[in-house]
């Protein structure tokens, strides 16, 4: 995900409080934070993304890659 300029930190330590969220990554690169979010099933996991990972301030983007077992 991408922040605002001066946001890793206070997004960082929303994305802890929030219940789905199993690990939380602050990178370097083209994206500032990596996030790994656990659900029963994609539906939960988007509302998880959609409902609380976007409502916190100075999240910018999100891109979301879905692990497929093989």
């Amino acid at each position: 995900m991408n922040t605002q300029a001066g946001f890793v930190e206070p997004v960082v330590h929303g994305l802890e409080k929030i219940e789905e969220v199993r690990e939380v990554y602050p990178v370097t690169g083209g994206i500032d934070i990596i996030v790994k979010v656990e659900g029963s099933d994609v539906e939960t996991i988007a509302k998880t993304i959609l409902a609380k990972i976007h409502s916190l301030e100075g999240v910018s983007r999100t891109e979301t890659h879905i692990v497929v077992p093989l």
